[in-house]
């Protein structure tokens, strides 16, 4: 123990004594106290490792998670846009709904001579029942568009401020159509 623990001040005669034996365990401490501390560093730096290691893996996992997060939201994105063109398309065809009974109506009830040249439907954003209609036949004469607005009136449809001008080989016709909902 003698090379472990040497004792810095030596015995000088007439001078001083040596340390006190108790003051031999400094070194020991000293050499205890450096040994914990390089296995206290070494157990820290291997901890910050495994931490350094553990926050790459969770930096990997929130990329991965954000990643499909916005591939999600992307998704989302097209259904809600498909959702709201459908929804157009929905409100399209609703809205044409009253237009489809009176265009085939006015068709069907063309003689064999006589053509629809134009054919115009028009609503009121105000007042959605109402449709403005522009009518143009060629080879007919008024007991043609009395048929039609006959045809008109059977599907519960009535003409209000109407105006007929009669051209040489058509008739033109302009009336706004309410609807009576079944009177």
């Amino acid at each position: 123990m003698h090379f472990i623990v040497q004792d810095i001040k030596t015995d000088r005669p007439n001078i001083s004594g040596g340390l006190p034996s108790v003051y031999r365990l400094v070194p020991i401490g000293f050499y205890a106290t450096t040994i914990v501390a390089i296995f206290f560093n070494l157990y820290l730096y291997t901890s910050y490792r495994a931490y350094q290691q553990e926050e790459k893996s969770w930096q990997l996992e929130i990329a991965d998670a954000k990643s499909q997060q916005d591939s999600i939201t992307a998704k989302q994105a097209q259904v809600v846009s498909e959702a709201q063109s459908a929804e157009r398309i929905a409100n399209w065809v609703e809205g044409s709904r009253a237009v489809q009974p009176i265009s085939s109506t006015i068709s069907r009830s063309m003689q064999a001579n006589a053509t629809i040249a134009e054919l115009n439907l028009d609503r009121n954003p105000q007042m959605p029942a109402h449709l403005f209609l522009s009518l143009k036949i060629n080879n007919a004469g008024t007991e043609q568009l009395e048929s039609t607005l006959d045809a008109l009136a059977a599907i519960d449809y009535q003409t209000y401020s109407a105006q007929q001008v009669k051209a040489e080989n058509a008739l033109d016709f302009q009336a706004t159509l309410i609807w009576r909902k079944g009177e």
